[in-house]
């Protein structure tokens, strides 16, 4: 039997001892994520390296490693996992590039603006928490979009209640569309 392989009334598989760039990137063994490949390759990678008899799991680590990595620092069109507290205004103004979890107490009727920067796919979550004065309203910029199974919600409306507004970003249209929306959080 040629030891290369493992035969057991099963699929031939080669045996394997160090990665190789075929299958975990540059030689040295790391895994790159400069060459566009997501978290979802790195771990893709590493389960077939432990399964073809990576020796010592060192490949798997690397790899867990990396995208323990990549999930703390920022990628292209991926966020920060920040929370972005708002400055209460007339309009609030929103830089989508600085997170996906914006907070803002409004203490009056407001508009929420159109976020700037904003990456295709991009989710975020607006915390809106009413004043001491409360109630008020929030309009929305018209880059925002309302289905007819999920309208442009009305807010609580006692003081210190929180609601939460889901947005995913489509740039083919130029909106954000509304996906979630969960109310009555607090006081």
């Amino acid at each position: 039997m040629d030891p290369d392989f493992l035969i057991a009334g099963q699929t031939a598989v080669p045996a394997q001892t160090e990665p190789d760039a075929t299958t975990c990137g540059p030689a040295s063994g790391s895994i790159d994520l400069d060459d566009r490949s997501d978290r979802r390759n790195v771990l893709k990678r590493a389960a077939g390296l432990a399964a073809v008899g990576v020796v010592g799991g060192s490949a798997l680590s690397t790899a867990l490693a990396t995208v323990a990595r990549a999930s703390t620092t920022q990628e292209q069109g991926a966020l920060a996992p920040t929370v972005v507290v708002l400055t209460d205004a007339p309009t609030i103004s929103v830089d989508a590039s600085l997170g996906n979890d914006f907070r803002v107490t409004i203490n009056g009727p407001r508009t929420m603006s159109n976020p700037l920067n904003p990456s295709n796919g991009q989710q975020i979550l607006f915390q809106v928490t009413q004043g001491s004065s409360a109630p008020f309203n929030l309009a929305w910029g018209n880059a925002y979009d309302f289905s007819t199974g999920l309208p442009q919600p009305t807010l609580s409306t006692g003081a210190g209640q929180t609601d939460l507004l889901g947005f995913m970003y489509n740039a083919t249209s130029g909106n954000w569309l509304l996906v979630a929306f969960v109310n009555g959080f607090g006081s």
